[in-house]
């Protein structure tokens, strides 16, 4: 479990502010500090008690701790919903591929089958003044 509060001397040039991770600011101090730092840092590195503080921080760190669960919770939730849009989104794109590749076969098969269609239409519209572009051909001509 981390260790995290209010420590004096997390960072050389401040005299207390938020820790993180206790453990994990010792190790970096073990492995990054220069030899000749690390004795002087470290002892005097040391987490504030919670009960120690004055009242007013207790109640500001109890509140900002607070804050800081909801925002967490609030940040997985986004995670989540993010991870969602993405997975349909990718459903998306590939239902998108797929009625390309369908409307292609389509045409293909349009194409493939005009005579059989014509001759279809020919059967069930006799008579029809369709000219490739409109039915309306008759009126064009009466008009020119």
């Amino acid at each position: 479990m981390k260790l995290s509060g209010l420590a004096f001397h997390v960072h050389h040039n401040i005299l207390y502010e938020w820790c993180w991770d206790y453990d994990e600011r010792v190790s970096y101090i073990k492995s990054q500090k220069p030899l000749s730092e690390q004795s002087l840092r470290l002892r005097l590195f040391k987490m504030i008690p919670t009960e120690r503080l004055p009242p007013k921080l207790q109640k500001a760190d109890a509140e900002w701790e607070k804050a800081y669960a909801e925002w967490e919770k609030a940040y997985a939730e986004r995670e989540k919903a993010y991870a969602e849009r993405e997975k349909a989104y990718d459903k998306r794109e590939k239902a998108y591929a797929e009625r390309e590749k369908a409307y292609d076969e389509r045409e293909k098969a349009y194409a493939e089958n005009e005579p059989e269609i014509s001759k279809l239409h020919q059967e069930l519209c006799p008579d029809c003044p369709f000219d490739g572009h409109t039915i309306f051909t008759r009126e064009k001509r009466e008009m020119s």
